[in-house]
């Protein structure tokens, strides 16, 4: 019978033949195991969670707006474009380039793009940070945990969208390249699979990274901070250790940390403002409009901020007291100054929280290695602990899944149905008040919330002269910024104050002016025209003479009042 005979009787392969055939040829390290799914569901979870956030209704818009000036106008604006009032005040973009990034998200047509936007760069810069933490704990756990407590920590603000969010993704960038780079901070010399980066290939990503930064966000200066405290940690050591001031240029960690801080300084130069830029950012926060902003309070412990700075704390102390860790000098300046930093400024909190993280975060390491936490937490579920194949299969899975059910699908499996508006926008956005006034274009200036002004900005009818949006409350004339807290608080002058300043058209937020919402019923001088469950627009009876923007502007920026009619 001839080999090729198709009568011949089939052989079928054995039971290790067919476990050949069927093994994936990928390598040992794809096979994962549940502690592996557990961390990939988390990730997933914080990137759902990111991408079903809504878009707030406060300055992003202003950001977006900005943007879209740049854009069209091909230059970097000189005065404040939106708020007339502010016309020939100096200003200084300090976050134009993700101003543009921000319109050109929204000049697709579709506002979800800014969701998507600011979900993957969230996702990404604490993917990142975790990337740090490895280095710094060699503990992918651990890593991911103390990069997810920063979140907590800075809880307050989370769910805000704006350029700061590029400079997180800098700061958060700068301190993997320290974890990658630097000894001290875990980097290896061995034979593991990731080794120390050179000293100029440090020094030169410092770079880039400023120079990115300085150009999306104007928060840079907390980086050349976060660098000059290792640098004055380093002084300390090297200073208790020779006693002798020569020793600090023969030691080349100090050169390091100096050569680091002018490389950044450098950086943020790069932009179109030169060093101007860099002056600017260290004087805004003395603005003295500032003081009346809530983010620019000092941090108050009955406050979310307060309470999760305050539950830092006490991590801290635990794990300091149990730790076997040495606590460097620099970690000292550094966790030093960015509490002092969100004590005065409530606003830090998103640069204090991973700062405080990275201190502690070694320290965690050790105290969970010497409480053996891995090997409990195998002997407790010893199942997890395996690692298979088939769990590479279901973490992939997981991925698609993630893809599919959240409104990034749109992009990855085609033009869909997306959100609606209430689902899209956060719940306090005029949408119904603003097509009033694009239906009923007010005249002349238009007092209303300053957190409104940059959505009636963007969305409201075209040129609308609005008193003060968010964006321009560092802008504004001191002597206006005042009048328009008056005029928002319902103070006794506030009537005296609408009719000096021209305004016609008054937009009040019922749930945060309800002293102006009584003021505004009850006066004869004003007819309530549109009102809705979330604001009103009254217009005067007897409308007054519009002043040009230009003759207001040049009267307040001297200090002068508005002449009244």
């Amino acid at each position: 019978m001839s080999s090729t005979d198709t009568n011949a009787p089939q052989t079928l392969p054995c039971e290790d033949d067919l476990s050949a055939v069927l093994t994936p040829k990928l390598p040992a390290w794809c096979a994962l195991n549940g502690w592996h799914f557990t961390a990939a569901a988390g990730v997933a979870l914080f990137f759902a969670y990111h991408s079903y956030l809504h878009l707030f209704h406060s300055d992003l818009w202003g950001h977006v707006a900005y943007g879209e000036w740049i854009l069209q106008h091909k230059q970097l604006p000189t005065d404040e474009p939106f708020v007339p009032l502010a016309a020939g005040v100096p200003v200084i973009a300090t976050a134009w380039g993700g101003q543009v990034l921000l319109a050109l998200a929204a000049r697709t047509g579709d506002h979800e793009w800014l969701s998507h936007l600011f979900a993957i760069t969230v996702w990404v810069s604490y993917l990142v940070l975790a990337r740090a933490f490895w280095f710094r704990t060699r503990h992918g756990g651990v890593a991911l945990f103390a990069a997810f407590l920063p979140w907590c920590i800075s809880w307050g603000r989370h769910a805000i969208i704006r350029p700061e969010m590029f400079g997180v993704l800098c700061f958060f960038t700068l301190i993997w390249l320290l974890a990658r780079g630097r000894g001290e901070f875990g980097a290896v010399t061995d034979g593991l699979r990731t080794k120390r980066l050179p000293t100029w290939v440090t020094l030169m990503g410092v770079g880039v990274i400023f120079a990115a930064w300085a150009n999306l966000h104007g928060s840079a200066i907390v980086g050349v901070a976060f660098l000059g405290c290792y640098l004055i940690g380093r002084t300390i050591e090297v200073l208790w250790r020779d006693r002798d001031w020569s020793a600090l240029w023969s030691d080349a960690d100090w050169r390091f940390w100096l050569l680091a801080a002018q490389v950044a300084v450098l950086g943020i130069c790069c932009n179109p403002y030169g060093i101007d830029l860099l002056i600017h950012t260290l004087l805004f926060a003395n603005h003295p409009n500032l003081q009346d902003i809530v983010e620019w309070f000092p941090l108050k412990m009955v406050s979310t901020e307060g309470i999760t700075v305050g539950a830092s704390w006490v991590l801290g102390a635990v794990l300091f007291r149990h730790s076997r860790v040495r606590v460097r000098a620099g970690d000292l300046c550094v966790l030093s100054f960015f509490t002092w930093a969100v004590a005065t400024k409530v606003r830090m909190v998103a640069w204090y929280a991973p700062v405080v993280m990275w201190v502690l975060a070694p320290h965690l390491a050790d105290v969970l290695a010497r409480v053996e936490f891995d090997r409990r937490r195998h002997e407790l579920l010893p199942q997890l602990s395996a690692t298979s194949f088939r769990w590479t299969v279901v973490v992939a899975l997981l991925g698609w899944m993630t893809t599919c059910f959240t409104p990034i699908s749109r992009v990855v499996l085609g033009d869909g149905k997306g959100r609606n508006e209430r689902q899209l926008y956060s719940r306090d956005t005029p949408l119904e008040l603003t097509r009033y006034l694009r239906e009923h274009p007010p005249v002349g200036l238009v007092c209303g919330p300053q957190w409104w002004g940059d959505w009636m900005v963007w969305q409201g009818p075209p040129r609308m002269n609005v008193m003060a949006t968010t964006n321009a409350v560092h802008i504004l004339p001191p002597r206006v910024w005042q009048d328009y807290l008056s005029i928002a608080n319902a103070q006794a002058s506030a009537e005296t104050l609408l009719t000096r300043y021209r305004a016609n058209t008054v937009v009040v937020c019922k749930k945060m002016q309800k002293p102006l919402v009584r003021l505004i019923s009850s006066s004869p001088n004003w007819e309530v025209t549109y009102e809705d469950d979330i604001g009103l627009v009254a217009v005067r009876r007897g409308t007054v003479p519009v002043l040009e923007a230009e003759d207001a502007c040049s009267h307040e920026s001297a200090g002068e009042p508005v002449p009244a009619t």
